[in-house]
Formats: C-alpha cells, sequence, structure tokens
C-alpha cells in the first residue's frame, strides 16, 4: 500500500470468468472503498457493533448537552453527583466508546496479518481501519442525533445554538477518541508476526 491516504492501490479481490479460461481481474480500489468493503463483509458484525454504539453514543450526547445547558460548555472539574452532575455520565459513556473502537480494532487483526504478509506498510493499515472504524460508527453517532432531537426533550432554554454545539463537540470527541484508540492499537498490532496475528484471528 502506498504511503498517500488519496491514492490508489490495487488488491486482487476475484477473478473474471470467460469462456476460454479464468482470468485474474485486478481492481483498483480506494482506502475508503476498500474500508466499507470490509465492513460489508462482516455485516452482521458490523449491525451489532452499530446498534450497541448508538445506544452509547445517544447517552453520551445527552451528557454533552446537560453539560451545555449546565455550564454552557463541557465542565470535567468536578463531579458532585451523579444526579446533580454529568460528568460520571459522560466519563461513563467515554470509556465505553473506546472500549468499543478497541475491540473493533482488535478484531481486524487478522486482516492486519495479511496486509503486513502481503507488503503493506503500517501507515496504510492504519489509515485503512481508522477509516473503516469511523464508517462503522458514523451511522451511530447520527442515531444517537435522532434519538436525542427527537425523543428526549431539552430545557425551552436551551436552544437551537446549545444543541450545534452539543452535536459538534460530540463529533469532535468522536474523532479525537476514536484516532486515540485505534493509531496507537493499529500500530501496535502492525509489529506483531504476521503469520501469528492471522492465526490468532482465525
Amino acid at each position: 500500500m502506498p504511503n498517500s491516504p488519496t491514492s490508489y492501490f490495487p488488491i486482487l479481490v476475484g477473478k473474471k470468468e470467460s469462456y476460454v479460461n479464468s482470468v485474474l481481474e485486478v481492481i483498483q480500489l480506494t482506502y475508503i472503498s476498500f474500508a466499507l468493503r470490509l465492513l460489508f463483509r462482516d455485516r452482521l458484525y458490523s449491525v451489532a457493533y452499530g446498534l450497541v454504539g448508538a445506544l452509547v453514543f445517544t447517552f453520551f450526547l445527552l451528557a454533552i448537552r446537560i453539560h451545555f445547558h449546565l455550564y454552557s460548555g463541557v465542565s470535567l472539574t468536578s463531579i458532585v453527583s451523579f444526579d446533580q452532575s454529568p460528568q460520571i455520565l459522560f466519563y461513563s459513556t467515554s470509556f465505553a466508546l473506546m472500549t468499543l473502537f478497541f475491540f473493533h480494532c482488535l478484531h481486524g487483526l487478522g486482516d492486519i496479518g495479511v496486509m503486513m504478509a502481503i507488503g503493506g506498510n503500517r501507515l496504510g493499515c492504519i489509515w485503512l481501519h481508522s477509516l473503516s472504524l469511523f464508517f462503522l460508527f458514523l451511522p451511530s453517532f447520527l442515531l444517537a442525533i435522532m434519538i436525542n432531537i427527537g425523543y428526549i426533550n431539552s430545557p425551552t432554554d436551551f436552544g437551537l445554538t446549545n444543541e450545534i454545539k452539543s452535536i459538534f463537540t460530540c463529533l469532535v470527541l468522536f474523532i479525537a477518541l476514536g484516532f486515540l484508540v485505534s493509531v496507537p492499537t493499529i500500530g501496535i498490532s502492525s509489529y506483531i508476526d504476521p503469520y501469528k496475528s492471522i492465526r490468532r484471528q482465525k
């Protein structure tokens, strides 16, 4: 795989049948299309993780909305009690999201082994599996937004501005936590012997 995230790289994905003989067809894939193919390949896993992610994101966004209502921003400096302060909910959902991200990265251990065994580079593996993580949980994030806005009533003085700030803050934290977990996890996984990682996964 090349170092450029926007470049193309050839991957043998199947074969094209002809009347005379079978001809192997090499298809050019981008990192984005390859990441989506990984998610569609493991459809049941993707749906299960996506639904759990939607539930966690719902409470994560709810904690951020409460922060904006009480403090006009995300305040993490003091914990009074669970019924008076949203910090415990915020921390618990943050760690839950990081756990989901971590196990999603571990799920790709076999794929990372295959990529490294055929000569892939570490930056390409990190970028590819990070994209796969964000594509998996982006629908969960959008579903959590709809649940929060549609079914969890906010105070009358909350306002549209605070809603937008809450969603934007949640998105930024989603991206930050995703990279915080995926980059070291996938980076360290790429140093494992490729054949051992393939055997552990399979």
